[in-house]
């Protein structure tokens, strides 16, 4: 039996109370491993399907197996190589590509699972302070609709913002960890729904899955040395930095909080997109032959790139209607609609 009889393909096709993984979730086997996208693998379709492979007298087909109140089934079919190796402890920690997606989608199915049914619903209307500075977090959320923003107070009185979340991202797990009182606050900049688990939970959760531990310190490395970056240009006498450390939005609400009139540069590559505002309304927008809404959803996309604040100079043409939280909110919804159209769209569903 050569390498491509050994080589198989499994994919969940129905679950039941499976604390492992989601309908659509895939494994190999290529005789005698088992690999998959998680670092939690479950023995019993593996047990299930062994006898098969062994037998090899079947290309395709389904089986079903399951352990006490869980039952699956999965479909099965011979491949010609494996098409990606099993995900080391090492990829975990450093895998920095897996940090763009959304909190939960970072861990593995089986432990997203569980947080899931464990964690409770909340809402806070716009304006509600979430987490106060200088208090024990009583909760981690996880927030899956709206925006949150966290701040901190400046030598000289001034509010600063240094960060807006969005769907998808979390917050409140600093103090849980380290058990000191929070540094920033957390309100609500619109109306948001979260997932939250108590102190206690949280705590039982990463006992359960160290692989948690490991997500959440490489999330706050990145975290708080990005707040760095952004408090020493916040605090500088002009406005300039780079867009890894302060995203455009973040860019235009600190104008806005601070009423500034002027030109904010964007740039990226040998593209530059000029922002005009004008006490702290975002009142024109270019870049090339783009104009207004077009060029703000283009910059909400850019990852990378540099910026700088030129006090006074604003453009005469005003392109921009609005508030400039509800230009920039719109522009992200927008950007989450697309984003959205992108991923049904992206490659072809497997056979398997």
């Amino acid at each position: 039996m050569d390498e491509a009889e050994k080589t198989w393909a499994l994919k969940a096709q129905e679950l039941h109370n499976c604390p492992f993984y989601s309908k659509g979730d895939s494994l190999q086997v290529q005789m005698p491993g088992v690999f998959g996208s998680q670092l939690q693998i479950c023995s019993m379709p593996i047990a299930t399907f062994i006898p098969v492979a062994l037998a090899g007298n079947r290309q395709e087909g389904e089986i079903e197996a399951g352990f006490r109140n869980c039952a699956c089934r999965w479909n099965f079919c011979r491949v010609s190589q494996l098409s990606k190796p099993a995900v080391s402890f090492e990829a975990v920690l450093t895998a920095e590509n897996q940090m763009t997606l959304p909190f939960l989608e970072q861990m593995p199915a089986g432990v997203a699972q569980v947080f899931r049914e464990r964690a409770a619903p909340r809402n806070f209307i716009a304006g509600e302070v979430i987490l106060a500075a200088n208090a024990l977090s009583s909760h981690f959320h996880v927030l899956m609709k709206g925006m949150v923003r966290i701040a901190t107070r400046g030598h000289d009185g001034r509010i600063l913002e240094l960060s807006v979340l969005r769907k998808g991202e979390c917050f409140g797990e600093m103090s849980i960890l380290t058990g000191a009182a929070t540094s920033n606050q957390v309100d609500a900049v619109e109306d948001c729904h979260t997932l939250s688990l108590s102190r206690a939970e949280f705590h039982k959760l990463l006992a359960e899955f160290p692989v948690l531990s490991i997500l959440l310190y490489r999330m706050l490395s990145k975290r708080i040395k990005a707040n760095n970056h952004k408090l020493a240009q916040l605090l500088s006498p002009g406005l300039s930095g780079d867009l890894r450390y302060f995203a455009f939005v973040d860019l235009a609400q600190t104008v806005m909080a601070a009423r500034l009139t002027g030109t904010l540069v964007v740039e990226l590559a040998q593209r530059r997109a000029r922002f005009g505002f004008q006490d702290g309304g975002l009142i024109h927008g270019s870049l090339g032959h783009a104009q207004g809404g077009e060029v703000v959803d283009e910059v909400l996309r850019w990852k990378s790139g540099s910026f700088r604040f030129h006090a006074g100079e604003v453009p005469d043409k005003r392109n921009l209607e609005g508030d400039t939280t509800a230009i920039l909110l719109e522009g992200l919804r927008r950007l989450d609609e697309s984003s959205v159209l992108e991923k049904s769209t992206e490659g072809q569903p497997s056979d398997v």
